[in-house]
């Protein structure tokens, strides 16, 4: 049986807690990823999502509904919808620049030991409602588990 040390990306992108909301979704649109680590003196001590990004910046831009947006790219197409004007959002933009994202990660991380089954992994982000999982060995972050790894790992 596979076990997740077999499957996860030993090479991982993390942010720090003083990274800013923008540094971030600048870097994961980069990368072309969902969400990564948020890494503290060694120790994971949050997960930082495109999902917790557009939450956040659809309710300080004050843009429409609170629905799930796929992307942050669609996120700018709701702004314009908005009606906003150029100056106005410039303004609400320069209040939120220099937010960390220590004020808008997830706190609670849920990780997986590099031993574990792929299948344990499986059951944990379907359990816990997350897309990847930190791989933590010796209280070190070694790498990191996404769903997609998981599906390629048993097709």
């Amino acid at each position: 049986m596979k076990k997740v040390r077999d499957v996860m990306s030993k090479s991982v992108i993390c942010f720090s807690p003083e990274n800013t909301v923008f540094e971030v979704a600048r870097i994961l649109s980069e990368k072309n990823i969902s969400g990564a680590p948020v890494v503290d003196k060694e120790k994971v001590v949050g997960i930082i999502s495109t999902s917790d990004i557009v939450k956040f910046l659809k309710t300080k831009l004050k843009i429409g509904s609170v629905h799930e947006l796929p992307s942050l790219s669609l996120l700018f197409l709701d702004l314009v919808k908005t009606g906003k004007d150029f100056v106005e959002l410039k303004k609400d933009i320069k209040k939120i620049e220099n937010v960390k994202i220590k004020n808008i990660m997830s706190k609670k991380v849920v990780s997986i030991d590099p031993e574990a089954s792929i299948f344990d992994a499986a059951e944990l982000m379907d359990k816990h409602d997350v897309n990847r999982l930190p791989v933590i060995e010796n209280g070190k972050l070694v790498g990191i588990v996404a769903r997609a790894d998981i599906i390629k790992a048993i097709v």
